[in-house]
């Protein structure tokens, strides 16, 4: 994850994109595809689609690949040939920064990706990137891959900024080794499940040390509040489960539910000294693994398996969802999603614009709509988003070989994207460093279920977000 510019800068850079921006080009009629394989050219000469990667070789790999197959089709648009070139996008100091310049520059391509939802929405102030819903080729993938109901959580105003590429929902990722010591034969669901097994635990604490299980909870992050993104995962992913999908703030307000808030404080609190903050590399690796449970993050699969490690209850780990209060409530998770966006003007010609269109809609609906998913999962590790996933046929042999990933996708529905604000960062990290860090510090002393108050925790969370994020009262 990469820290955002200071938001000084930030504003400078949108405020300069304001000028010369152009406006949305129809799709051209008469878009014509030559045979696979031809490679000649017409005389009227070619329109060249720049298209930015994330700055990952493995997303580099995918969508060259994917230009290269486009690219063979000599799609022609009014007499000339489209080609998509496609490059890594800079990283330096971070990809937003990079992204922040091209358009303060007028040097952005027509399509990246490695945009999420609070990114689109200062890209989107700025009137840099094209609404979707007005481009036939989205409409027409909205429906085949089922994304109508996903996409309530993408809106910005009314609009949909973003094709959502990837989600990584987070949920919890247990030691199946330790939960059979505890004769726990399923994954908590409920916030009653949960304190279930953290008093199985007290009570078999002793007996399990002797079997290298140390701790209940391992989540080293806790004490690093500089990594603000850190609390996407370890507050408002079980935070969404608790406010039932609803934001903790917005671009103009704190809307924070307190009350959900105090339940996921007090879920740390009542786990007191038995969390493990110390930081273990490859943690989900050792040969023992020293916890009951952790933040279940899907990026661990690849390297899991790589180390032989076996999922499922009969083998090393196993994931669950976030927890709920009752029994068929939604166990609504933070959603680690970004997708791609389309650049409007600043160097970006309508006719350019058009063109791109094309390549999409060949990648969404035609050339590429039956290999996407799989090329998608297997280039990239990562879980491409569509609704009807653990459904799919074209995944069905993947989730048989890769039943972790079965496992996660059917959280996939649950994910919400990330809040809106220009200072998240700041929110974020101002959170962590006057309230979660220290009442991570303050339990430490405490035994397992003791009932702590938390409160002034949460008051304090919620005053360093008022401040950090300006709002007023």
């Amino acid at each position: 994850m990469k820290k955002l510019l200071s938001n000084a800068l930030v504003f400078v850079l949108v405020l300069c994109a304001l000028t010369g921006c152009g406006g949305t080009a129809d799709k051209p009629e008469g878009g014509e595809q030559q045979p696979e394989g031809e490679s000649q050219q017409t005389e009227g000469g070619t329109i060249e689609v720049d298209f930015w990667s994330s700055p990952e070789q493995f997303n580099l790999t995918f969508w060259t690949n994917y230009a290269e197959k486009f690219n063979a089709t000599n799609t022609q648009m009014d007499g000339k040939t489209v080609v998509v070139k496609v490059q890594m996008m800079p990283a330096q100091p971070s990809s937003e920064a990079g992204l922040q310049n091209a358009i303060a520059t007028k040097t952005v391509p027509a399509i990246s990706e490695n945009i999420n939802r609070n990114v689109a929405s200062i890209f989107a102030d700025a009137q840099a990137i094209y609404d979707l819903q007005e481009e036939e080729w989205f409409q027409t993938a909205v429906e085949n891959r089922k994304l109508q109901n996903i996409l309530n959580g993408w809106e910005l105003d009314g609009a949909q900024y973003v094709m959502p590429l990837y989600v990584n929902p987070i949920g919890y990722a247990y030691n199946s080794k330790a939960l059979s010591a505890l004769d726990i034969t399923e994954v908590p669901k409920t916030l009653d499940d949960f304190y279930a097994l953290l008093d199985s635990y007290a009570a078999s604490e002793e007996a399990l040390k002797e079997e290298g299980v140390t701790h209940f909870f391992y989540r080293d992050m806790l004490l690093m509040p500089g990594n603000y993104w850190e609390r996407w995962f370890d507050v408002q992913s079980q935070y969404n489960a608790f406010a039932k999908g609803s934001a903790m703030y917005s671009q103009k307000e704190l809307t924070v539910d307190k009350e959900a808030l105090t339940k996921v404080y007090e879920m740390y609190g009542n786990m007191g000294k038995s969390i493990l903050t110390g930081s273990i590399e490859n943690f989900w690796q050792q040969e023992t693994v020293p916890a009951v449970m952790g933040i279940g993050c899907p990026w661990d699969v690849a390297g899991n398996t790589a180390a032989g490690k076996i999922y499922g209850m009969d083998g090393d780990y196993v994931f669950g969802p976030t927890f709920v209060e009752k029994d068929g409530d939604e166990a609504y998770n933070y959603g680690d999603t970004k997708g791609l966006v389309m650049y409007k003007g600043n160097g970006v010609s309508e006719e350019e614009h058009a063109a791109a269109n094309m390549f999409m809609d060949w990648v969404f609906n035609g050339g590429g709509k039956d290999t996407f998913d799989i090329d998608w999962v297997t280039t990239t590790t990562m879980l491409p988003v569509r609704g009807d996933l653990s459904e799919n046929e074209s995944m069905a042999a993947f989730f048989e070989e890769n039943p972790a990933m079965r496992e996660i996708s059917a959280f996939i529905g649950s994910a919400v994207p990330g809040f809106v604000n220009e200072s998240e960062a700041d929110m974020l990290i101002q959170l962590g460093e006057q309230s979660l860090a220290p009442m991570v510090n303050y339990v430490a002393e405490l035994d397992i279920h003791t009932n702590p108050d938390v409160s002034a925790y949460v008051d304090k969370a919620v005053e360093a977000m008022q401040g950090a994020g300006r709002f007023t009262e």
